[in-house]
């Protein structure tokens, strides 16, 4: 009798443990099988009609295509991505706001050291939309016509070697630190509210130099405004196959591609994480958006949310150095 009672205790507290492994999976399982199953907030921290928001569109629409859910895109800009990246910071952690970030928003935290929110500890990964790779173009008023002959000439004129740049911490301003700690050369920052205003200064060669997107610049590549010296793609771009890779130009190092991709906040659940990022994957595989993207000069990526989120913490690591050695500063 004893045995026996010993024995249907024993099976007893076997089964509560079962039990209770089980109900510790159904949360995580059901939050990656039912979701989503409502409308999905996705928050651009920039103004309606730039390329940021026209890629989101696009990508969003197909995602919404396939999950089945409404995904409605939200503009919040301000203080170079700060406004709407801490709100969508603070915002539950259930995968029903998310966040749309360009490179800036692993450059913030070197830029700003009182910031609301801290991009690596309060948002994570989810999947990289594209690269955007940067052209290096010089003024076609100026003499050289490659980026060795570029350095030589600039290091003989130091006063003339000038990078223009859409403002003071963009990626422009830090593609030119870069470019000139790489080469050992000194170069004065020219900065512009926005990469327009500096457009007749480069052609006219009152300034040298510029790095900005294959979009923006090939353009004005064949209208013989500007010459492209390079790209920081570590392949040639199908756009602009004649222009050599920085590698290729004999300078590695300079690799300054920009980035878009889509976060969420930090305690969002690893299901839905891996759904979106599987879903995404998907789209950014359609041959419809990856044409599109290619036209906006973006390289589609996608990826595990893991390896987005190390990938962040590298850039945050590499552009704090430059900033560090160049002294930029928002002043």
């Amino acid at each position: 009798m004893t045995r026996l009672t010993r024995t249907a205790r024993i099976r007893h507290l076997l089964s509560l443990s079962l039990f209770a492994g089980l109900a510790g999976a159904l949360p995580a399982m059901a939050q990656g099988d039912a979701y989503p199953n409502h409308p999905i907030r996705v928050v651009v921290p920039y103004t309606p009609g730039g390329v940021s928001d026209a890629v989101t569109r696009l990508v969003m629409q197909k995602l919404a295509e396939r999950i089945g859910q409404p995904v409605v895109v939200e503009n919040r800009p301000g203080a170079n991505g700060m406004i709407g990246s801490d709100n969508v910071a603070k915002s539950a952690p259930d995968g029903y706001s998310l966040l749309v970030v360009v490179a800036a928003h692993a450059i913030n935290p070197s830029l700003y050291p009182k910031m609301s929110y801290d991009p690596l500890r309060d948002l994570t990964g989810v999947s990289m939309i594209g690269r955007i790779p940067l052209l290096l173009v010089s003024s076609a008023q100026l003499p050289p016509t490659n980026v060795k002959a570029l350095v030589s000439w600039g290091k003989a004129n130091p006063a003339k070697m000038t990078f223009a740049s859409s403002g003071n911490g963009s990626g422009a301003h830090l593609a030119g630190e870069l470019f000139a700690q790489s080469v050992g050369m000194k170069m004065t920052h020219v900065p512009y509210k926005g990469i327009s205003p500096a457009l007749p200064d480069l052609f006219s060669g009152q300034v040298a130099i510029i790095f900005d997107s294959v979009q923006t610049m090939m353009p004005q590549v064949k209208a013989g405004k500007v010459r492209a010296l390079a790209i920081s793609s570590p392949t040639r771009w199908p756009a602009a196959p004649e222009v050599p890779t920085m590698a290729e130009a004999g300078y590695p190092a300079v690799t300054a591609s920009s980035w878009i991709g889509l976060i969420a906040p930090a305690k969002t659940p690893p299901a839905v994480l891996a759904k979106l990022s599987t879903e995404m994957d998907a789209v950014l595989r359609q041959p419809e958006v990856r044409a599109r993207l290619i036209d906006y000069g973006i390289d589609p990526v996608g990826g595990k949310p893991g390896q987005f989120q190390a990938f962040i913490r590298d850039e945050a690591v590499r552009w704090g150095a430059v900033v560090k050695k160049g002294g930029v500063t928002l002043e």
